[in-house]
């Protein structure tokens, strides 16, 4: 005998009267439990990136450091969700669509979608902005050395496709699967844009989910993995090229200088001929100044050392590291600084009535400050 309660709540089997009966939960109640879960999960991940927030704002963090202390905590947080996913999926009698059927063909459809939407997106940021753009996570993973790098990959194109297509199609998917295609796949992409925290970006995610969404729903679980970590990957590929792709030249106030490829820059803005922006936060502003009389190197080092000539506004400087420097763009000046209370550089460079000044801000790494050396040696002036 089988009886339902109304709407499909709770079903009760029974092979005859007596033992044996066993309540299951109907499709509501299954897709309330795990949509309710899914909720619970992406709040917990939202708490977890407050607390790193306040940990990295507190200590004065770098975003470099940033980046690795969100690894690590992401590995942690994923185990754990996975874990009780899988707990949860089997009191719920989920059973996730792996797609063992034909399996070759679910992960080569998986790569190819992976990679041509992977390939597809970089064209157009690179088409819409003219450079390969950087965000902060794929940045600090790709200048943090082979060790970070390694780590990074197997979160970001391992870890998190795993256990994000376990949770949002093997898991929330499939407790919506009697209500349709369409209202499945929909719902779950939105909670896994959700779940990615970047309301700005939240209809890139949502094609995204969808994109994984329709794959699981035709080739199972091992095709969107596939896609997921395909399309990871190719993205961490595009930043690693990016970030040793070649230098590009820029032109302002008659000068020019050439950045790196994955570098941002703006011109003429707050006194400044140019400020150049790296992904990892790290600054370089160019500007000049020009006096009643010329300037000489000598004068620069004996005035910045004992203190009668000021430093530039908002800039704090290490007196006892003033030296002489020789650049392509002529004889100058350089000293250690202090650049809104982070670690920096100054240097200047006189042609004449006008003084040069080529201000670093640091970001943490190794990467940024032979980058700013870079900038300085290929600065080109009038």
């Amino acid at each position: 005998m089988t009886r339902y309660t109304e709407g499909r709540v709770l079903l009760m089997d029974r092979d005859g009267d007596g033992e044996g009966a066993r309540p299951t939960l109907g499709p509501t109640t299954t897709s309330r439990t795990a949509g309710r879960t899914v909720a619970a999960i992406i709040g917990v991940n939202l708490v977890v990136q407050i607390v790193v927030f306040v940990i990295v704002v507190a200590n004065g963090l770098d975003l470099v450091t940033a980046v690795r202390i969100s690894l690590l905590t992401g590995v942690v947080f994923y185990a754990v969700t996975a874990l009780a996913v899988r707990i949860l999926g089997s009191s719920l009698d989920l059973r996730p669509r792996i797609g063992t059927e034909h399996p070759l063909l679910a992960v080569g459809e998986g790569i190819v979608v992976g990679l041509a939407a992977a390939s597809l997106l970089s064209a157009l940021l690179r088409l819409l902005f003219g450079q390969p753009l950087l965000d902060a996570t794929s940045a600090g993973i790709t200048v943090g050395g082979a060790g970070w790098l390694l780590a990074g990959i197997l979160v970001v194109a391992v870890l998190a496709p795993l256990v994000e297509e376990l949770v949002f199609r093997g898991f929330l998917l499939e407790a919506f699967r009697d209500r349709g295609p369409v209202p499945a796949i929909l719902f779950s992409a939105i909670a896994f844009s959700l779940a990615h925290l970047r309301f700005l970006q939240f209809r890139y995610y949502l094609v995204m989910g969808a994109v994984f969404g329709l794959l699981y729903w035709r080739r199972g679980l091992i095709a969107s993995i596939s896609a997921h970590a395909a399309f990871n990957g190719m993205l961490l590929v595009v930043s690693v090229a990016g970030v040793h792709a070649p230098a590009v030249d820029v032109s302002a106030a008659g000068f020019t200088v050439a950045l790196p490829a994955t570098w941002s820059h703006v011109t003429a803005v707050h006194g400044d001929d140019l400020i150049a922006y790296g992904p990892l936060g790290a600054r370089v502003e160019l500007a000049h100044y020009d006096g009643p009389r010329p300037v000489l190197v000598d004068n620069l080092v004996r005035g910045l050392g004992d203190g009668s000539i000021p430093a530039p506004d908002g800039v704090g400087i290490d007196r006892t590291t003033v030296v002489a420097v020789n650049v392509p763009a002529g004889r100058g000046v350089t000293m250690a600084a202090q650049v809104d209370d982070r670690d920096g550089r100054l240097t200047m460079v006189p042609k004449g009535n006008r003084l040069w000044v080529a201000l670093y801000r640091a970001d943490g790494t190794d990467e940024g400050a032979a980058h700013f050396d870079d900038i300085v040696r290929s600065w080109h002036l009038p």
